[in-house]
């Protein structure tokens, strides 16, 4: 994997300059923003019962293709990110995370997708999403819009600038701004985080320390204290600002694609 030898990721400034596998360490409320929101969808179709009841049943029944993807989308109309589990990967997220590489990147950019992740037996012929994946080398996960078009397969050893590429494309596409935009901003929110997570750890070992000599009615307590209620409310703030920032317009979408949509295999 190329690195950036003795430049700096223009995304990430924080990284260490030619040093493509470290990352630089977040705090606790930075690592929150970091994590991917994944949805984990079961089909279960109602059924009317005798007595007149409307139940879930979770009967067998393998689902055409187009009828899956309008079942793990819903109402959501981002571009979707579909991970299957995996029972021979070491980490179920394997198939996107590299653990050699910094994903903050992947991570932040998943943000404008919707991202599902399917059990490793969806891949059993009468799992009820076994078309997302059938054949005899079923992709790691893919990246398509909602209805199931413009699908790239994935096979899961793809270079983290290969998936950055695929992921930009897609957004590129389905987004009226620019994700790029946002991104750069992002990476500064988190390092605002982090610079107010060292100062409110600092804060709390001296108001630890002055309750101990002091008491918990010292002068100096209470001041140290408005202190960090007043950093904790900046913090606050910059986690709506980091909301507003990833608010990215859709854009006017075509109708859902017939059947057999076309599909291309990547890495």
């Amino acid at each position: 994997m190329a690195g950036n030898p003795g430049g700096v990721d223009p995304l990430n400034p924080l990284a260490p300059a030619g040093s493509p596998y470290l990352a630089a360490p977040r705090g606790p409320t930075s690592q929150s923003e970091l994590e991917i929101r994944w949805d984990y969808p079961v089909y279960a179709p109602k059924v009317e019962t005798p007595t007149g009841r409307t139940v879930a049943t979770f009967e067998k029944r393998v689902l055409p293709l187009l009828e899956a993807m309008a079942i793990l989308a819903g109402a959501d109309r981002r571009p979707v990110l579909v991970l299957r589990e995996c029972q021979t990967c070491t980490g179920t997220d394997d198939a996107l995370l590299t653990r050699r590489a910094d994903n903050e990147k992947t991570m932040l950019m998943s943000r404008w997708f919707h991202c599902v992740k399917l059990p490793a037996d969806v891949l059993d012929v009468d799992h009820p999403f076994h078309a997302l994946f059938e054949g005899d080398s079923p992709s790691h996960l893919f990246i398509a819009d909602w209805d199931g078009s413009g699908r790239t397969n994935l096979n899961g050893q793809q270079s983290r600038t290969e998936l950055w590429s695929i992921m930009g494309e897609k957004l590129s596409a389905r987004y009226a701004s620019t994700h790029e935009t946002a991104l750069a901003e992002l990476f500064s929110i988190l390092g605002e985080l982090d610079a107010l997570d060292d100062k409110v750890g600092s804060l709390r070992q001296q108001l630890d320390a002055e309750i101990e000599k002091d008491g918990p009615k010292s002068a100096q307590a209470a001041k140290i204290q408005k202190e960090i209620t007043r950093l904790a409310n900046e913090r606050s703030e910059l986690r709506e600002r980091a909301v507003r920032v990833s608010a990215l317009k859709l854009k006017e979408r075509h109708r859902p694609a017939s059947a057999g949509a076309p599909s291309s295999e990547k890495a």
